[in-house]
């Protein structure tokens, strides 16, 4: 079994506060949101061109998901 260190892809900092990271691993593809754990802004990470950029929070995303998915029942 491989060491978790050794699928480490690399580290991308958050646009808002540089010092904080997100890490990336091997395995990681697409964009993710997530919120800074020391301002508590939002960005959105990409792990294929391993940036990150500011955005806003989705206001109401939630509900929105679960109206979707009670509508399919």
């Amino acid at each position: 079994m491989m060491n978790t260190a050794e699928k480490l892809k690399g580290q991308i900092p958050y646009p808002c506060c540089p010092k904080e990271k997100a890490m990336a691993f091997e395995s990681s593809h697409g964009r993710a949101s997530y919120k800074c754990p020391r301002c508590g802004k939002f960005a959105i990470f990409d792990f294929d061109k391993m940036t990150a950029y500011p955005a806003e929070p989705a206001r109401g995303a939630s509900h929105k998901f679960k109206m979707k998915a009670s509508s399919i029942d």
